[in-house]
């Protein structure tokens, strides 16, 4: 691909950086070889290198090597722009042009790629598969792919925009997609893909066959659960019929039996009028003896309960009685308390008046002491800086000119004459300090011994109020003590009372307990007669045993009919799992061609995912990439040697070692340093290293390309690649460019770089700030 003139209208790199709306660029007249961009940063350098090829992406802008993460409309700014670029590939000239149009809040992009034929005229472009370029996005992608390769092949080789990732931080899928498809195998991962898919398609029709065998493996089973439904529907008839027959003779005893009995109770119509009379008794009895304990507990409970009251009352009383002593003597409690509180409020008057004296004193030496410490920092600053002001000022009668006319006039001594000065005021200062420490101290050897016992004072109010508090707690008690002494003799009288009702109620209690024990052994005689009668006239009466015979013959009855409704049911239920082990059967009838046919056709699944995963990545893919693997490296490494020298060497592992020592699949790129004899990875390596080596990289893969997958790109594209490279390493980048250039076959090499030495190296030159309106 070699671009011939390039068109841009209203993009914001021109606009901004060249100050016009619109640039054209006619590259058909330069010379082969490097071909430099110069201009500072912003003069729209990069938008100019970002449109020399007819792919719908300005490179360094997009956040991957994909149309979809690149939208033009960020980088124009008028309503209507345009890009038209006219290059050369396989010495057919073509022509894409991009339209934009935005008169709203909507725009529309129209993307054309036209072709000129041997008449000179633009006929638009038709790809081998039938694709036309109407003007669509997709369209023209697929156009431009047929004629230049794909873009991520385009961009990894030949273009080196700014920002563009290195090689080395592939992953091991993208790196193989990229180099399939770079040599030209991309047609394996896609015949790959179409098995993978055919596979898919026929796994559909498996699960649906899975289905319909699951669900006939289901009819099996129920086939299988109903002929053992069958067999026990037959096994259960039989034993009903077995126990309806038991049954049948059981009634048969039975009715025999209620013959004999009934003729027995023809004969004892008055025992049964007697045992009614008893009866009827054993309930009065009953109704009496229950009668009788609920009145006798009635009685115990109110009785009781009238007991606690009165010996709750009983204590009260005798309390009120335990405490005579106390309170016939609280009235010398209440005087002695009173004496006691006028003595300790007056101590306590007398010895706040005499703290209150002490205080002031206490503030006045605090404060003293407090001045004479703040004295005594003064002076000891003072004394300092006078010994400092006399060391000055002794320099006086130290120097040489000690005693001359020009010893009071000299320059260099007017420091020490200044201290001399000073010093003298300083010692005046240092007195006054002195006298008033003295002063202070002579006040806080006065104050010290009045303000000592202060403490003791404050001590002693404290023991005084204690004491009066204790003395007014004490009046307060004797005080409500004496107020009881009323209540002596109501407690004494009250007291007697309520014992002799005590006494009272235990003794109607003993007599309720007694009537209780009375009537309940009468009422308990009575019921023991009345059982005795009954059960001698009980051993001639059958009419309980006729009674449990009627029960016995009716649930025999029901048992018979239960059992009839049950084998009828179970000879229903028997003949309906017949029917539907006859429908299962016929249903049943194509299962083994159903799984047979499942068989073959999970074998086929077999075949085509053998066939993608052959085809794919892991197979020939990787099979054909490690065959180029040893021939991309050597000629990257001979670029290296050939332009750096035999410092660095790559090697490019298409396989690694996992844990149990087996090989995998992978990708990872080792340099082998000389100078220092070490192996380490790209990644690790410096930033002008990176720089260096990845460039090598990526012109290697278009050296191999030219050489052996037969890509018959012209020009190459580099933006700003040299820039972490120090001064020599740019030289030698340089050098690389021109070796690419001669190995590969390449015409041209287009290149932004802000080095002046650099540009100084190219074959011609195209000033972008020249271009500027």
């Amino acid at each position: 691909m070699r671009p011939l003139i390039l068109t841009l209208e209203g993009f914001h790199g021109v606009r901004d950086g060249m100050k016009r709306e619109s640039v054209t660029l006619d590259l058909e007249s330069l010379p082969a070889g490097l071909i430099a961009l110069t201009g500072p940063n912003g003069a729209g350098k990069s938008t100019l290198m970002d449109n020399l090829h007819p792919f719908r992406i300005m490179p360094s802008h997009a956040a991957k090597l994909s149309v979809d993460a690149f939208s033009y409309w960020d980088h124009l700014c008028a309503p209507q722009a345009q890009k038209i670029l006219e290059w050369e590939h396989a010495n057919v000239r073509y022509r894409s042009t991009f339209a934009f149009r935005k008169p709203g809040k909507t725009g529309k992009a129209e993307y054309f790629l036209a072709w000129r034929d041997q008449a000179g005229l633009w006929q638009p472009f038709s790809a081998p598969d039938g694709t036309k370029s109407d003007g669509k996005a997709e369209t023209y992608d697929r156009c431009v792919e047929s004629v230049c390769g794909s873009l991520e092949s385009f961009f990894t080789s030949v273009f080196s925009a700014q920002n563009r990732r290195p090689l080395a931080s592939y992953n091991t899928g993208e790196i193989k997609s990229l180099l399939a498809e770079l040599l030209h195998i991309d047609h394996l991962r896609a015949r790959s893909a179409k098995a993978a898919e055919v596979a898919k398609l026929l796994g559909v029709n498996l699960d649906g066959i899975q289905r319909e065998l699951a669900a006939l493996s289901q009819k099996r089973e129920a086939l299988a659960l109903a002929q053992r439904a069958i067999a026990a529907d037959i096994e259960a008839i039989a034993v009903a019929r077995r126990e309806r027959e038991g049954h049948q003779a059981e009634a048969q005893t039975l009715t025999q039996q209620r013959a004999t009995l009934a003729a027995k109770q023809a004969e004892s119509a008055t025992t049964e009028a007697r045992l009614r009379e008893l009866g009827k008794q054993r309930d009065e009895v009953n109704t009496s003896l229950s009668r009788v304990a609920a009145q006798a507990d009635d009685l115990v409970r109110r009785f009781n309960e009238r007991r606690a009251a009165l010996v709750k009352s009983i204590a009260t009383h005798e309390a009120t009685l335990l405490q005579r002593a106390d309170i016939e003597g609280a009235q010398v409690q209440c005087d002695q308390a009173q004496l006691a509180i006028g003595r300790e409020e007056a101590r306590g008057n007398a010895l706040q008046a005499e703290i209150a004296e002490l205080e002031p004193k206490q503030s006045a030496l605090t404060q003293t002491q407090a001045q004479m410490e703040s004295v005594q920092s003064q002076g000891q600053s003072q004394a300092a800086l006078l010994a400092t002001l006399q060391q000055q000022a002794a320099v006086i009668d130290q120097v040489p000119c000690a005693g001359h006319v020009m010893h009071s006039t000299c320059p260099l001594l007017a420091q020490a004459r200044d201290a001399s000065v000073k010093a003298g005021e300083q010692r005046v200062s240092i007195e006054k300090l002195r006298a008033s420490f003295r002063e202070r101290r002579a006040l806080v050897e006065r104050l010290t011994p009045e303000v000592a016992g202060l403490v003791a004072k404050r001590e002693a109010l404290r023991a005084a109020n204690t004491a009066l508090a204790k003395a007014r707690g004490d009046l307060q008690a004797a005080t409500a003590l004496a107020a009881r002494k009323p209540l002596l003799e109501a407690a004494a009288t009250g007291c007697a009372q309520v014992k002799a009702d005590l006494a009272s109620t235990d003794v109607q209690l003993a007599q309720v307990t007694q009537h209780r024990t009375a009537e309940t052994t009468r009422l308990e005689a009575a019921l023991r007669d009345i059982a005795a009668e009954v059960a001698r006239l009980t051993a001639h009466d059958v009419t309980a045993a006729i009674v449990a015979l009627d029960r016995k013959i009716v649930a025999n009855r029901e048992a018979n009919a239960a059992l009839d409704a049950r084998i009828e049911a179970l000879i229903r239920q028997q003949a309906t799992r017949e029917t539907q082990c006859e429908t299962l059967k016929a249903e049943l009838a194509g299962f083994d061609a159903t799984r047979s046919r499942a068989e073959r056709l999970s074998d086929e699944i077999a075949h085509w995912k053998l066939l993608a995963k052959g085809l794919g990545n892991d197979g020939l893919v990787a099979l054909t990439i490690d065959d180029a693997g040893p021939a991309l490296t050597q000629t990257v490494n001979d670029l290296l040697l050939a332009c750096y020298g035999p410092r660095f060497t790559v090697e490019i592992r298409t396989q690694r070692a996992i844990a149990s020592g087996d090989l995998r699949e992978g990708f990872e790129i080792l340099v082998h340093d000389a100078d220092n004899d070490s192996t380490k990875a790209i990644s690790v390596m410096s930033g002008g290293q990176k720089v260096w080596i990845n460039e090598c990289l990526t012109r290697g893969i278009a050296l191999y390309l030219a050489r052996n997958a037969g890509e018959p790109y012209e020009t190459l594209f580099s933006d700003e690649s040299d820039g972490p490279l120090d001064p020599a390493r740019k030289v030698q980048f340089m050098k690389m460019k021109r070796e690419v250039l001669r190995q590969g076959g390449y015409m041209r090499e287009f290149f932004i770089s802000q080095t002046p030495d650099l540009v100084l190296e190219a074959d011609a030159v195209i000033d972008v700030e020249a271009l500027a309106a």
